[in-house]
C-alpha cells in the first residue's frame, strides 16, 4: 500500500515589507506558489489541489478552481475558503485530503496586500459585526481584554509583557529576512515607554502589519522521497473554536484556555509531550499571546507564563524558543498568509536552514490565532523519517 503519510515538501515566503505598491496580488501569489514548488523540486504540472488565494484578474473571485489553467491540468481539490488557504487550518485540511487520497500535490498560500481595499484587508475589517462594532472594537482591544482579565487573576505583569515583546523583536532585528531588520535591539524599558494602543498593550507589544505572501507544499511521503530536499512530516493537528473571528468581545471566562484541549489532542496523537518540542512557531499578535499560549500548550501551569517568559524560557537559547524568525511583532504580518509563515519557519527549522538555527531542532509546533480571535488551530511536525 502506497505511504500516504502527509507531508510538507516545499515552503517559500516573498519579500515581505511595510508596503510593496511595485506587486500585484496576483503577481505575489503566483511567486509564492511557484517558489515553494520550485523549493519542493515540483513542476506545476504535478499540482492537483490548490487551496490558494485566487486575486485575480481573470477566474472567478475566491475561487480555487481559477488556479487550474495555470498548474496545467485539472485540479481534484480546492479552496474557496481564504481562511482554509493559510496556515495550520489549510495544512490539515490539505493533508487530511492527501491522507484520504483526494489529491496527491496541495499548494495551500497566496497572499494579501492589506493596503489595497477592504477585499485584501485583515479579517473583520469592513464587515459588520454587531456586538463589536457598536464599541468600537477591533482586533488589538479584543486581545487586551483577555490580558487585562489575566493580570487581574493571576498577577501577570507589564514587565512580563515587555520581556516578551523586546525578546521576539530582536530576533526580527537581527533576521535579514524581516520587515524590522536593524531596528533594534529593544529592552523591555523601551516596550513599556512606548505609547498605549489599548491597555494593558502598548504600541511595541502589538505587532507590526505589512504585505507579502507565502506557500507550502503537501504532498505524500512515497513522492518525497524522490524529490531533492528533506520532507517534514505533519505529524497530527487538532482545532478549536467558540465563535467566528471578533463577533463577540472576548471574555477570559470563555477563551482564556482556548486551544487547551486541542493541545491535549494533538500531543497524544502525534505521540510527544510539551518538553520534546523543540521549536515554537506561534501566533503573537501581541506580547501577552504568547504568555497565555505557553500556558495552554503545558510548559508551564495556569498563571505561570509571566514568569517563565521573565526567566528567559522563550529566547533562542532558552528551554522553549519561540519564534526565531521575530514572528509577527518583527518578522512579518500580512494578512491570513502570516499563518503561513509560521509553517514556513517550522519547515525551515526542521530542515536546518532557518535563519536563525537552532541546533538539533526535531519536533517543532505550530500555532495560529488565538484567545481574542476566538479559534485555534495548532500542528505538530517532525522531521521526516
Amino acid at each position: 500500500m502506497a505511504d500516504r503519510q502527509p507531508v510538507i515538501a516545499g515552503v517559500y515566503a516573498t519579500e515581505q515589507a511595510l508596503s510593496l505598491p511595485h506587486r500585484t496580488a496576483m503577481d505575489l501569489a503566483l511567486e509564492a506558489a511557484r517558489g515553494a514548488l520550485a523549493d519542493a523540486g515540483l513542476e506545476p504540472s504535478e499540482v492537483d489541489g490548490a487551496q490558494l488565494d485566487w486575486p485575480g484578474p481573470g477566474g472567478a473571485p475566491d475561487d480555487g478552481a481559477s488556479w487550474a489553467p495555470l498548474f496545467g491540468g485539472a485540479l481534484h481539490w480546492t479552496s474557496d475558503s481564504f481562511m482554509d488557504n493559510a496556515g495550520v487550518r489549510g495544512l490539515l485540511k490539505a493533508a487530511a485530503a492527501v491522507r484520504a487520497g483526494y489529491a496527491d500535490t496541495v499548494v495551500v498560500g497566496g497572499c494579501r496586500l492589506v493596503s489595497r481595499g477592504v477585499d485584501n484587508a485583515p479579517v473583520g475589517a469592513g464587515r459588520a459585526l454587531e456586538f463589536t462594532d457598536v464599541w468600537g472594537a477591533y482586533v488589538v482591544p479584543q486581545f487586551a481584554l483577555v490580558a487585562a482579565r489575566h493580570m487581574y487573576e493571576y498577577g501577570t505583569t507589564p514587565e512580563q509583557l515587555a520581556v516578551v515583546a523586546a525578546t521576539l523583536r530582536n530576533n526580527g532585528a537581527a533576521n535579514p529576512e524581516a520587515m524590522m531588520y536593524g531596528r533594534g535591539p529593544y529592552t523591555p524599558a523601551d516596550v513599556l515607554a512606548s505609547r498605549p494602543i489599548a491597555s494593558p498593550l502598548r504600541l511595541l507589544d502589538c505587532c507590526i502589519v505589512g504585505e507579502g505572501g507565502a506557500a507550502f507544499v503537501v504532498t505524500t511521503a512515497e513522492r518525497a522521497r524522490d524529490l531533492p530536499r528533506p520532507a517534514v512530516a505533519v505529524l497530527s493537528g487538532a482545532m478549536e473554536y467558540h465563535h467566528a473571528a471578533y463577533v463577540n468581545p472576548a471574555l477570559h471566562r470563555e477563551v482564556g484556555r482556548i486551544g487547551a484541549g486541542a493541545a491535549a489532542r494533538c500531543y497524544a496523537r502525534a505521540g510527544v509531550g510539551p518538553q520534546e518540542v523543540d521549536v515554537f512557531s506561534l501566533y503573537d499578535p501581541n506580547s501577552f499571546e504568547i504568555i497565555r499560549q505557553v500556558e495552554v500548550l503545558g510548559l508551564c501551569g495556569e498563571g505561570e507564563g509571566g514568569p517563565l517568559v521573565a526567566a528567559g524560557a522563550i529566547a533562542r537559547d532558552g528551554r522553549h524558543p519561540v519564534n526565531p524568525d521575530g514572528g509577527c511583532l518583527s518578522y512579518a504580518w500580512n494578512g491570513t498568509q502570516q499563518m503561513t509563515l509560521r509553517v514556513v519557519e517550522a519547515v525551515r527549522q526542521l530542515r536546518g536552514t532557518a535563519v536563525h538555527q537552532l541546533a538539533g531542532a526535531e519536533v517543532a509546533l505550530v500555532a495560529n490565532a488565538g484567545s481574542g480571535a476566538q479559534h485555534y488551530e495548532m500542528c505538530v511536525l517532525g522531521r521526516s523519517r
